[in-house]
């Protein structure tokens, strides 16, 4: 399975995880886990990381700055750019917020919104379903933010964003447990 890792996870990870790690068991899986790309770091992520709560996600997890773990966003682009802008203008837009402002003001957020970590993942899971590289059922994103949208954003949370397009999502406990469930011997 992949999962791509957003800014949260990676910040709850520092945060809640990594100072329980006494032996060094969890921070050398987690940097396995980048290195042979089961988790996924988009390049965008990364930046945020470093600029999200003074950067404590790469001061724990220093080896997240190793370029070739990092996947490179710079030349990524929507598969379909005109159905993908009708998917932000319909579908990834609340759109009370949407009506409160003009055109213009919309359009500058719009690409604004399209530079973060949040439209990157989606852009990648969307071009990942189009090259085949990864079954989409097999690829997922770990995220913290919540379903709710109560933080008066423009733009829907990545859960919901991901629930759009049929990507599933899970939280950095859901993983952990998922691996005590996958290492389990079975009786």
């Amino acid at each position: 399975m992949a999962i791509v890792v957003d800014t949260c996870s990676l910040v709850m990870i520092a945060k809640n995880y990594l100072p329980l790690d006494k032996d060094g068991q969890l921070y050398s899986f987690l940097e396995e886990a980048f290195s042979r790309k089961d988790l996924m770091l988009l390049d965008v992520i990364l930046d945020e990381s470093k600029r999200t709560s003074k950067g404590i996600a790469v001061e724990k997890m220093p080896f997240l700055k190793d370029k070739k773990l990092v996947i490179p966003t710079k030349d990524l682009f929507p598969c379909a750019p005109e159905r993908f802008s009708n998917m932000i203008d319909n579908n990834f837009c609340v759109r009370l917020k949407k009506q409160e402002l003009t055109e213009e003001e919309y359009i500058e957020q719009k690409e604004e919104y399209l530079k973060t970590g949040d439209a990157k993942i989606i852009i990648y899971a969307l071009n990942v379903r189009h090259s085949d590289a990864i079954h989409l059922e097999e690829m997922q994103v770990m995220t913290e933010e919540t379903r709710q949208q109560n933080d008066g954003k423009l733009f829907k949370k990545l859960p919901l964003l991901c629930e759009q397009i049929g990507i599933g999502t899970l939280t950095v406990s859901e993983y952990l447990l998922s691996l005590i469930h996958i290492s389990e011997p079975t009786r």
